[in-house]
This record gives C-alpha cells, structure tokens and sequence, in this order.
C-alpha cells in the first residue's frame, strides 16, 4: 500500500497499490481458504457446459445451424445462469476482504438482484465489445474502468446506468493499478498451472480476493467522491 499524508485535514490515507493489494489478498485466502476454495470450484462446475459448447464450434461446422443453436443457448446460459452466480462470488470475495465471515449460501445473492445484475453484465459486455471492435486498446481500457461493476451492483443499491458511472469514476486514478493486476493476474495463473493443475484454483482465489481488497480500499477512500462526479444518489438502508 502506498502511503499519502493529506496536509487539510490531518489524516493519513493508504492508497491501494498491485503488491499491497495481493499482498492483502493472500491474507483473505488464508482466512477463508476452504469457503473461497469451494466457490471456485462450484464456479467451475458451472462454466462446464461453455466448455463444452466451445469443443462443439471447434469440431464442428461453425455455420451450421446446430452450432449456432448451441452457440446460443450457451450465451443465455452464461447470461442467465453462469452470471448471478459470479456475481454472488464477488459478494463473498468482498465481504471477506472487509473482514467478514462469509456464508456459503450468499453464493446466491446475484439472484437476489436478478434483474439488475443480467442488465449490469449485458451493458458491460456491450461497452466493452465495442471498444474491442473499435480497436483493442479502447475495449483494454474500458474494461478496467469498469472492474468495479460487480462490486457496486452487490454493495450498493445502484441500478446498471449508475453502477457504469460510479465504476468509471471509483477507477479514476487506478488504471495503471488495475491493469498492472491483470497482468500479474496472468503469470499467477501460469504459476498455478505449473504447481500441479489444482494450484490454478489456489490462483483464482489469490486474484479474486485481491480485486476485492482493491475495490474496499478505492470504496472507502474515493466512493462519496464518486457520487459527486457522477451525480448519483444512494439510497441509505
């Protein structure tokens, strides 16, 4: 974590940086390893059937209409389903960074906000994808400044517009700390391969937590802020 002392109001804020934040992160894991660990492995199961709609478009005629029925479904599976669930992942990972105990059943908290969640995840996919079309580096961008969707959607009440806006400004100031996590995301991933293949589920929680620590640390420091600039409104519990 860096370290700022603010002369205004006499205080010392901790901004999040890539080391402090894995480095937070592993602490999450030891904490909650085994409910970490299993919510990894039910988000494995159910990304089963996308691998296997993959292994049909790789095998077979990519403009047949059977594929392209399979191609479909698959994408309202992942929507529909494989969607909430990640979303209720997030919840756990981020209760966890602040602390909490997490519960098993929250998994299913995604579905709780149905409706808010799929729209979020579709708007996204649609911002995103169009910077991807545009060229890659503008899709890159994009999908760091809007990391923090997830999180908002679950912790805050916000619809999909505004969890848009409040993740684009929250990120202000982060990019190069979220990309450079991504990054370093990637070579865990590899080292988690190289560990004997099931230290890939041990990288995925190491990277999750770490995102989750990054968004309590930027929510406390900067979300008041974030309200301001993006003229949004929270409704208090």
């Amino acid at each position: 974590m860096k370290v700022d002392f603010c002369e205004d109001n006499l205080i010392l804020k901790v901004y999040p940086t890539i080391g402090g934040c894995f480095q937070e992160g592993w602490n999450v894991l030891k904490n909650h390893f085994l409910i970490l660990f299993l919510a990894v492995i039910l988000a494995a199961l159910l990304d089963i059937p996308m691998g296997y709609k993959q292994y049909l478009e790789n095998v077979g005629d990519s403009y047949s209409v059977g594929v392209s029925f399979f191609s479909l479904l698959g994408f309202i599976y992942y929507v529909m389903i494989v969607t909430p669930f990640n979303y209720g992942f997030d919840w756990i990972y981020l209760n966890a960074a602040r602390k909490k105990e997490p519960q098993f059943e929250e998994i299913l908290s995604g579905f709780k906000k149905y409706i808010v969640v799929i729209l979020s995840h579709l708007l996204v996919i649609g911002i995103v994808g169009f910077g991807f079309v545009l060229l890659i580096i503008p899709g890159i961008y994009l999908l760091c400044k809007l990391v923090f969707v997830p999180y908002l959607v679950m912790d805050k009440k916000v619809d999909p517009i505004q969890a848009i806006k409040l993740s684009f400004y929250l990120s202000k100031g982060y990019f190069w700390t979220i990309f450079g996590m991504g990054i370093l995301s990637f070579f865990i991933i590899i080292l988690g391969i190289i560990c004997f293949f099931v230290g890939v589920f041990v990288s995925i929680v190491w990277i999750h937590s770490a995102f989750a620590v990054l968004y309590n640390a930027v929510e406390e420091l900067h979300f008041e802020d974030a309200c301001k600039l993006a003229d949004v409104q929270i409704k208090e519990e």
